[in-house]
C-alpha cells in the first residue's frame, strides 16, 4: 500500500534519510551492564545491552543490489564495550552512599551533551571548555545504577517502607512510620576509636527480666525497672 507522501509524489526521501542518519548518530541514553569496575579510579567498563539495526552494507554503497543479494538487508550489531565510564551514586560534599559494583550489574548510560573530558580531568572548580565538538557521543556517558530488567526482579518488594536490603532479604534495614527494623545474622556498632559495641537482644532482655531482676528484687532492690521498650526484638541477631 502506498503511503500519503508516495501518493502525493512529494520529494521527502532525501530529507527523511538525512534526518534518520542524524538521529542514528545522536546518543541520549541506553541500558548496559558492568563488565568490570575499578574501585581506585571509580570507573566501569560497560557493555551496552541494546543492539543497533544497520543495513549491510550502508545504502550509500549500493542502492540497487542484484536479485538474491544480501546487500541492504537490515542486520543487528552489538556496540563495543565502553571504557572508563564515570559512575553516579548519591553523594554531596562530605558525605557519600556507595554500593558494591560487580560484573553483570545493570545500569543506565546517560550520554552528556558535549565532551566531558575537561570536567573529568579538572573537576568542578570552574566551567571547562570542551576538548572536542562531539555531541551526545559514545565517548561521554555516565553510568547510573538502579534500573533492572524483568529477569532480575526483587522478591517481596516493600510497598509501605524504605529498605536497604540484600536481594535475598537476609539483611534488611527497614524504615517505616514509627519504627526502624534491622534484620541481619550479626550486627555491630563501631564507636569512635574502633571499639565494637554489641547490641542487647530480646533473648538477653527476657533473661534479665526472668532471672536477674527477680533476684535483685529478692535482696531488696528498689530501683527503677527496665523501660518497657528497652528490648530489641526487632533486631533479629545474636
Amino acid at each position: 500500500m502506498y503511503s500519503i507522501p508516495e501518493r502525493l509524489a512529494t520529494q521527502t526521501s532525501a530529507i527523511e534519510g538525512a534526518m534518520w542518519q542524524w538521529l542514528c548518530a545522536l546518543r541520549c541514553a541506553t541500558v548496559g551492564k558492568v563488565i568490570s569496575f575499578d574501585s581506585t579510579k571509580q570507573t566501569c567498563v560497560i557493555q551496552p545491552l541494546l543492539q543497533e539495526i544497520v543495513l549491510n552494507p550502508p545504502p550509500s554503497t549500493q542502492q540497487f543490489p542484484n536479485p538474491g543479494s544480501t546487500l541492504n538487508i537490515p542486520t543487528t550489531v552489538t556496540i563495543a564495550p565502553i571504557q572508563d565510564v564515570p559512575i553516579m551514586m548519591m553523594r554531596v560534599p562530605g558525605w557519600s552512599m556507595t554500593f558494591p559494583i560487580t560484573s553483570g550489574t545493570e545500569c543506565l548510560l546517560i550520554f552528556i551533551d558535549s565532551c566531558i573530558d575537561g570536567w573529568w580531568q579538572n573537576g568542578p572548580s570552574n566551567p571547562q571548555p570542551p576538548f572536542d565538538r562531539r555531541r551526545h557521543d559514545l565517548s561521554d556517558p555516565i553510568a547510573l545504577f538502579g534500573p533492572w530488567s524483568q529477569k532480575t526482579l526483587l522478591t517481596n518488594y516493600s510497598t509501605n517502607s524504605v529498605q536497604i536490603r540484600s536481594d535475598d532479604k537476609s539483611e534488611i534495614i527497614d524504615l517505616s512510620s514509627g519504627q526502624i527494623t534491622v534484620t541481619a545474622p550479626a550486627i555491630q556498632l563501631l564507636a569512635s576509636g574502633g571499639t565494637t559495641q554489641k547490641l542487647i537482644t530480646d533473648a538477653f532482655y527476657q533473661y534479665w527480666v526472668s532471672h536477674i531482676l527477680p533476684f535483685l528484687q529478692s535482696v531488696g532492690y528498689l530501683g527503677p525497672l527496665p523501660p518497657s521498650n528497652s528490648e530489641t526484638s526487632i533486631v533479629e541477631a545474636q
